[in-house]
């Protein structure tokens, strides 16, 4: 991985959506897609460029030091990109003989999902819960102490 000062590289989209690098030197590479590199702890920090292949092409270590138009469009994409729906409500979790079945409330509406195990459920400090689907969906919970009392208490196990 190289950490590339922002002025040497910049983004294009061509006409079919697709995010286009231009690296220094000027090699183009179409078809990138960016990632957060610590999504949750530097959520606007440390992006990583990858080819269509997933390989590592460079890190943007601050999107927010690149010029427009390609700062929008590197932005546009992660955001695209970027799906973390944040639990407001637990309403129940059911034991299954393979997991767990979660019926929640999230900023985007209601939704049920499984976890497979309990170290789908990963405490990131600070009263932060992250839990990962089967789908590998990742769903937040900014503030534990912030939600309802019943809530609460379900996570109680795993908090």
């Amino acid at each position: 991985m190289s950490t590339t000062p922002p002025p040497d590289i910049s983004f294009e989209q061509d006409a079919l959506g697709r995010l286009i690098l231009i690296a220094p030197g000027g090699t183009r590479h179409v078809n990138v897609h960016p990632a957060k590199m610590f999504p949750l702890t530097e959520k606007d920090h440390w992006i990583s460029i990858q080819s269509e292949n997933s390989r590592e092409i460079l890190c943007v270590e601050d999107p927010q030091t690149l010029p427009e138009p390609s700062r929008s469009l590197l932005l546009g994409a992660l955001a695209r990109r970027d799906f973390v729906p944040i639990i407001q409500v637990i309403h129940r979790i059911v034991r299954m003989a393979d997991g767990h079945q979660w019926h929640v409330t999230t900023d985007r509406g209601d939704t049920t999902f499984e976890v497979e195990t309990d170290e789908s459920i990963q405490n990131l400090g600070h009263g932060r819960l992250v839990i990962v689907d089967r789908r590998n969906t990742r769903y937040l919970i900014p503030s534990v102490p912030s939600l309802d009392r019943v809530s609460k208490r379900k996570l109680e196990h795993y908090y």
